[in-house]
């Protein structure tokens, strides 16, 4: 039996895909203390390992940005947040003695201190994998899809060139090594990935994009639901024989009123019945009247709506897309911020569902899209077999077995 340390980000659509991992890691002996905030403690604690709180000292949340802009604000994010982790953390985490770490990809600190305590580090990527090598396989990509600076007058002027993406990436690195006095870095791959020589992605290569220039240190290991125990007054009973299009835009957007009024004029009164989750901060009395076929919730059990949903409107957060995959219902994705761009378009490109690039659809788009999806078998059967290319990846069991692999080994840390 091993201890280990594990760093995760306390955001549910982070949390949620670790879950079984965690539990899996308890069944086969390991010893697993888990960091993250308090809210999570419940959840993390039924997996069997222990919760440990970063007290207070993290915060995540989305910076509603494009550009560089964004990318500098969550670099800096995670540099301080690094800073003030390790120097608060490290005498606890020395005096667990732990085996080996693993960190959410996002964790930079279970990085650094897997290499000061000289034993494994293992990253994570909870969220959608964009590493440096795919940037420079198509820093377009890079640009308009993670980026979100298809209309910033510097990408206009320079699109084209090739080294666009690689003086935007050296500039931030100059900026970020001159606050926190470190040398040169790969932002990208150091920062926010914290790439390690054993990285876990819970995806298929078939279902990523630029799969090919993910070399061998990044382990696929597909995607597999893990039963939540959820407490909710969800009226189950309500729900009849129509077909149920399920809509939720994440647990932490907000402010939406507009895109939920746009779902109440297309699919109210329709044959269709519709659940819609709204987020724990949404506030019920800013929305419209509810249509007579529509449920309304601030937090719905997720998985249990997805084993009956026949179609998912999604903002395109990681959590969704793989839950969703998994529970064979394809999406119609709606990104609103950041990665879920990336999301969309790996959906898009997969056949599973339609990704509407307008953050706010017209009514026509959406009414088109609900339509196609329900009519056209085809989405339903590209989500069976990416959800089939996921179980061939080995999924737990296999991310298990590498794990305790690669910490028994002697990590040299550069």
């Amino acid at each position: 039996m091993s201890r280990v340390v594990f760093f995760g980000v306390d955001l549910h659509g982070h949390v949620n895909p670790t879950l079984g991992l965690i539990h899996k890691l308890c069944e086969n002996g390991e010893e697993v203390y888990y960091y993250c905030s308090e809210p999570f403690r419940e959840k993390i604690e039924q997996t069997g390992a222990i919760f440990r709180s970063y007290q207070g000292l993290l915060s995540f949340g989305r910076h509603n940005g494009t550009g560089m802009e964004t990318l500098l604000v969550f670099a800096d994010f995670i540099m301080d947040k690094c800073r003030s982790i390790v120097e608060a953390l490290r005498d606890e985490v020395c005096e667990l003695q732990p085996d080996y770490i693993i960190h959410d990809s996002f964790c930079l600190w279970g990085k650094e201190l897997a290499a000061e305590l000289q034993i494994p580090g293992i990253s994570l990527f909870a969220n959608f994998p964009f590493i440096d090598e795919m940037a420079q396989k198509d820093p377009a990509f890079f640009m308009e899809y993670v980026l979100l600076a298809s209309e910033e007058p510097l990408y206009l002027r320079h699109k084209g060139q090739h080294d666009v993406y690689r003086k935007l990436m050296d500039k931030l690195s100059r900026v970020i090594g001159t606050k926190y006095g470190k040398p040169p870095m790969n932002v990208m791959n150091d920062i926010f990935c914290s790439k390690e020589q054993l990285n876990l992605v819970f995806s298929s290569r078939e279902f990523q994009v630029y799969e090919e220039v993910f070399d061998d240190t990044h382990v696929f290991c597909g995607y597999e639901l893990y039963p939540r125990v959820e407490s909710t007054d969800f009226p189950f009973e309500a729900l009849d024989d129509r077909p149920l299009i399920y809509i939720a835009f994440g647990t932490i957007l907000h402010n939406l009123s507009e895109l939920y009024q746009i779902c109440f004029d297309v699919l109210g009164e329709s044959k269709y019945q519709v659940v819609m989750s709204l987020g724990m901060e949404t506030d019920l009395s800013c929305i419209g009247p509810v249509p007579d076929n529509f449920i309304v919730q601030s937090y719905v059990p997720q998985l249990k709506l997805l084993n009956r949903a026949d179609v998912f409107i999604t903002h395109g957060g990681a959590n969704s897309i793989y839950e969703s995959l998994c529970s064979v219902v394809p999406m119609i994705v709606i990104p609103q911020v950041f990665d879920e761009f990336m999301g969309a378009l790996m959906v898009e490109r997969s056949g599973t569902g339609i990704y509407l690039r307008d953050p706010l659809p017209t009514k026509e788009q959406l009414s088109e899209a609900v339509k196609q999806v329900l009519e056209k078998p085809l989405y339903q059967d590209n989500c069976e077999r990416i959800r089939h290319s996921f179980k061939a990846a080995g999924g737990m069991d296999f991310a298990v077995q590498k794990i305790i692999q690669f910490g028994k080994q002697k990590v040299c840390h550069e």
